[in-house]
């Protein structure tokens, strides 16, 4: 081969460069498809447990890695989604209440959705991203105006709805409602619809993608077509054994913390105070595996779509939740705690090239999901993000990228790991109280330790950590980084 002939092959080798890299993570072509859920605890078979029926999550978990050990930041709706989208952390000034806006607690941070614009991507919100639509809402190349969630369609549930008594936000209606619907007449249908349209049409345009899908089931209220009702025995819907207070645990945990306001402010046939009745928890579990059942389907049919469309192999799926949620453990309903039920979240990514039908037990946190989009895209994230990428234990899922996450609520600021979930309590800068959990030997934390002696050393251990990650997140989140 002659000079001549060597430069010309050598340039027709650079021209076809792109096209061999065109769907490979690290270029500006690599699609997310970005799944949000509310409300979901990880207690499905892909997490070892059969409750819930959700053949569609399970096979996502075969087809990715599904992370053991993810925790959201803060254990309420508005706080989480401003926290997972800017990539920094909550404290008790920022990100802090279900009303929390990404603009206007960091309004000089730079948000995924307008990253991801930024760099050329269409960045489309569909359902509940954030807590309020119109939150950066400039940087949404299309936005359909968020979730709605109580968007009854059985009749007899409108009346009462349109009759109930006025509560926290507007009139309360029923808890949970089954009727003969098909999977689109609620919004959660809707808008599996409209992304799968819009899939469709962002292909023919071949325009790279960051969707935000966002699934309002399972939050209250527990709202399903029949057909995932009648997927459980009613009778055979297990309450929670628990339903008490920790032994030793501290008021404030359990009140000041935690109040059940949710449920008993904004929905109908649920007492003011003390315990449900068997029979009314029992409604609600069921409900809310019907709903979780209903969501997977809707999931399912998005994911089959991506694929139908030939745009899994240049998409990375990432799924994941806001928070957890109570089922009667400590008397508890819905989240805003500190309590394992509260903060661990199903975690799910799926991108070509990573781990396959994979688990790891590396702790992770939603702060994460910024970086790592970042490194899959081959953009550069900003400095001051919070969180890890998550790549390294993509491809290697045995490695341990973090042992323990932090997690607050109000007043309560947590540091969890595999042995021990410690919880301090603070009233401005006065400490209130504290709790301490042996996971161990207490995975369903009913007895607080921390008042005994010999676990002093351990107190003092975790204060320490929780002390540093405190200091660190009260100061300007755009000046300073973690190392």
């Amino acid at each position: 081969m002659n000079f001549i002939t060597k430069c010309t092959f050598f340039i027709f080798c650079i021209l076809l460069l792109p096209c061999s890299i065109k769907g490979q993570s690290g270029t500006k072509s690599h699609n997310i498809l970005f799944i949000s859920i509310d409300d979901f605890r990880p207690k499905i078979n892909s997490y070892g447990e059969s409750k819930m029926i959700t053949p569609n999550i399970d096979k996502l978990a075969s087809e990715g890695l599904q992370f053991n050990n993810a925790f959201t930041n803060i254990a309420v709706c508005g706080a989480s989604r401003a926290s997972i989208m800017t990539g920094i952390r909550p404290s008790q000034a920022r990100f802090n209440d279900y009303t929390s806006r990404a603009s206007k607690d960091t309004p000089d941070a730079i948000s995924l959705n307008q990253l991801f614009m930024e760099n050329g991507y269409e960045t489309i919100s569909y359902g509940k991203i954030y807590h309020y639509p119109n939150d950066t809402g400039q940087y949404w190349s299309d936005n359909d105006g968020g979730a709605h969630q109580a968007d009854y369609q059985d009749p007899e549930a409108q009346v009462r709805k349109r009759n109930g008594e006025i509560g926290e936000h507007g009139r309360k209606g029923p808890a949970f409602e089954h009727p003969e619907v098909d999977d689109y007449a609620y919004n959660d249908g809707k808008v599996t619809k409209r992304a799968l349209d819009k899939m469709k049409a962002l292909k023919a345009e071949n325009k790279p993608f960051f969707m935000a899908v966002g699934y309002v089931s399972p939050h209250l209220p527990f709202i399903q077509p029949k057909k995932y009702w009648d997927l459980y025995d009613h009778d055979e819907i297990p309450l929670a054994d628990n339903a008490y207070q920790p032994k030793n645990s501290p008021y404030i945990a359990m009140h000041s913390q935690h109040d059940n306001a949710e449920l008993r402010n904004m929905y109908l046939d649920i007492p003011a105070k003390g315990l449900l009745s068997d029979e009314m928890s029992r409604n609600l579990v069921h409900g809310y595996y019907a709903s979780v059942s209903y969501m997977d389907a809707l999931i399912g049919d998005l994911i089959n779509g991506l694929d139908d469309l030939g745009l899994r192999e240049n998409t990375t799926v990432i799924l994941w939740s806001d928070h957890g949620f109570f089922l009667g453990e400590h008397g508890f309903w819905c989240k805003h705690s500190t309590f394992y039920e509260a903060i661990k979240i199903p975690f799910i990514i799926s991108s070509p090239g990573f781990a396959k039908n994979r688990t790891t037990d590396s702790f992770t946190e939603l702060v994460d999901v910024y970086p790592t989009l970042c490194e899959l895209t081959g953009m550069v994230p900003p400095k001051y993000i919070h969180g890890k990428s998550l790549t390294p234990v993509m491809k290697n899922p045995e490695l341990k990228l973090k042992d323990e996450i932090y997690t607050r609520y109000k007043q309560g600021e947590a540091v969890v790991d595999e042995n021990y979930s410690y919880t301090e309590f603070f009233q401005g800068e006065k400490y209130i109280g504290n709790m301490l959990y042996d996971l161990k030997q207490d995975s369903k934390q009913n007895k607080d330790i921390s008042e005994y002696p010999a676990n002093a050393a351990t107190i003092e251990k975790y204060s320490k950590k929780l002390k540093t990650m405190r200091d660190f997140v009260n100061r300007d989140p755009l000046k300073t980084t973690l190392d």
